[in-house]
């Protein structure tokens, strides 16, 4: 029944129910982190719900076209990714608006660091790219081969940044130790 008759090849309901399963699958397996890397990115939890629901939409609408996607979970992280970074940057441009509009200066100062409850509050302080790799490393568990893919960069690029955030998470908790 599911079958074209003339060409042999699934028709266009089954193939659908089969993108819908992948992306209920995706959204089983990575979607609390990938709302993780979200919040970890900045996002409010609101934010972070809707770019996680825009990924996995994304997602069914790439499995239904020509191209096809050979790791999901990857493709997945990466446009996920995209879609915070693209946040950031309409925020930005809000911000700066808003702030043209009000004659004030684009600087803002920043204001003392809260005490530090878990490791993870530690890792928001690195860099952006370094906190992105550490998060997809050790809360996502992707490989550097994925970590290079979802956010368009070498594998041995993504070594290096993790390398680099974890002597400055070392750094970073012993000067807290020494407070």
């Amino acid at each position: 029944m599911g079958v074209d008759a003339v060409h042999g090849l699934p028709s266009a309901t089954t193939r659908r129910d089969a993108d819908r399963l992948l992306v209920v699958d995706l959204q089983a397996r990575r979607g609390p982190e990938l709302y993780g890397l979200a919040r970890r990115l900045g996002l409010s939890a609101e934010e972070a719900d809707d770019a996680v629901q825009e990924t996995l939409l994304r997602a069914w609408v790439a499995l239904d076209g020509e191209e096809p996607i050979r790791q999901l979970d990857a493709w997945a992280f990466r446009t996920h990714y995209r879609i915070c970074m693209d946040r950031h940057r309409w925020q930005r441009r809000v911000r700066r608006l808003g702030d043209r509009l009000r004659g004030r200066d684009e600087t803002t100062s920043i204001g003392a660091v809260a005490d530090r409850l878990t490791i993870w509050e530690v890792v928001d302080r690195l860099p952006e790219r370094q906190r992105a790799v550490v998060y997809l490393r050790y809360r996502a568990d992707l490989t550097f081969d994925e970590i290079g893919e979802t956010l368009g960069i070498r594998p041995v690029s993504a070594r290096s940044h993790a390398s680099r955030a974890l002597d400055r998470l070392g750094e970073m908790l012993r000067e807290e130790e020494d407070r």
